[in-house]
């Protein structure tokens, strides 16, 4: 079955909004055996009319995001409609929800919501009860189209609670399951795991491999529609790649070191200076991280490295704040201040400018300090575009920590 996916909104591509719907989709329509084949993404307006027949030409399955709303530029239900040959229908208890929805909060309604209520004849009406736009199926012999508000807080429950029970009923015969494992690893580039994993694990019968590549990292997917078979895939390369893999499926490196402190009931503090606080942010993102997170020091001045985590200035004269032995003392300082179980600190030239002839841009010192005495510093060369190094060198501060935990 090809499934194509229609994202509506001229914000998307004027680069205002990130678009995170493909990547929500794709991974729920692959628990259903289903692929997306093709995404295209359309300003407002008459475009979305224009990406809607083109797709009815080729695809079984049509999921379209935004265009629901009351203004002017949302046509998509208009377009829908067309597409479809049907007629549009007043529904006035849709309206009458609305209405209750905006004097709950006290807001006046006006007579621009009316299109909301406005239904393709014989479609399928999904409750928003996150908005006001409803969400709306319509289908023929040959296609069906789903239609869904743009904002995710309301797209994911509406897809979850409504639609997707609705695709796996009415396709029920035509699934075939398919069965997926990611492995997300960190310090290995995808060449080298391909040597490592890939012959033996075809080997065992149609798995399909593939690679996803970021920066110092790579996520190995591997699926098939024998759950076993990919079950020993991915033990398999399990046993190749072993403490490489920092994750499975969509968990994040955070999420996992939160995980395992938690398991451990161990503490971490953080000590920062390049990253500017970005691997205390990342490690709070995550829910429940108020158990393990003991306290983050954003030190970026000496200044600040002396009086707030105790390293020496004389450290500091001698070998620079980029250096082992200030990283070093930063991670002790952090573990003294905090009383945790785990501190790790981070000081590097995170660029364009800093350099000198003996420490380019770049380079970076981790340092990593145990309550129990174990110690562990690291030298690292990283890219030299400032957004992508801080997001690595957290990255790669993290692992320090997920692997003493482990």
């Amino acid at each position: 079955m090809r499934v194509e996916v229609i994202n509506t909104g001229t914000e998307l591509l004027l680069g205002r909004v990130t678009n995170t719907h493909l990547g929500f989709l794709g991974q729920s329509l692959i628990g259903l055996g289903l692929r997306v084949e093709r995404q295209v993404t359309v300003p407002d307006g008459a475009a979305i009319a224009e990406a809607l027949n083109e797709a009815m030409t080729r695809a079984d399955i049509i999921i379209v995001t935004g265009g629901l709303g009351p203004t002017s530029d949302d046509i998509t239900r208009d377009a829908a409609a067309a597409a479809f040959g049907r007629k549009l229908i007043f529904h006035p208890e849709i309206l009458d929800g609305i209405a209750a929805k905006f004097a709950k909060r006290k807001i006046a309604m006006n007579d621009l919501q009316r299109p909301q209520a406005m239904v393709p004849e014989g479609g399928v009406v999904m409750e928003n009860p996150n908005g006001t736009a409803p969400g709306l199926i319509i289908d023929n012999e040959k296609t069906v189209a789903l239609l869904l508000p743009g904002p995710p807080r309301e797209l994911h429950p509406m897809w979850n609670d409504q639609a997707l029970p609705w695709l796996r009923k009415k396709f029920a015969a035509r699934l075939t399951p398919v069965h997926e494992v990611t492995l997300r690893i960190l310090g290995l580039g995808e060449t080298k795991v391909q040597i490592l994993v890939e012959d033996e694990v075809k080997a065992l019968g149609p798995v399909e491999v593939g690679y996803c590549a970021r920066s110092g990292e790579v996520d190995l997917r591997l699926i098939a529609s024998d759950e076993s078979l990919v079950r020993q895939a991915a033990d398999l390369a399990r046993g190749k790649l072993k403490d490489a893999i920092y994750a499975e499926g969509a968990e994040t490196m955070e999420q996992a070191v939160v995980r395992l402190a938690r398991a451990a009931r161990k503490t971490v503090a953080t000590a920062e200076s390049c990253t500017g606080g970005l691997i205390a942010n990342r490690i709070t993102n995550v829910p429940g991280s108020s158990e393990i997170f003991r306290y983050g020091w954003v030190t970026y001045a000496n200044e600040a490295k002396t009086t707030q985590l105790g390293v020496p200035t004389a450290l500091l004269e001698k070998h620079g704040a980029v250096s082992a032995e200030v990283a070093q003392a930063m991670a002790a300082g952090a573990l003294r201040g905090s009383s945790a179980d785990v501190a790790i600190a981070v000081t590097g030239i995170a660029g364009p400018t800093g350099d000198t002839s003996t420490k380019p841009v770049g380079l970076v010192f981790f340092a990593l300090a145990g309550a129990d005495g174990s110690t562990n510093v690291l030298e690292r060369t990283l890219s030299p575009q400032r957004e992508t190094f801080k997001y690595t060198a957290s990255q790669i501060a993290l692992d320090l920590v997920r692997r003493m935990l482990i």
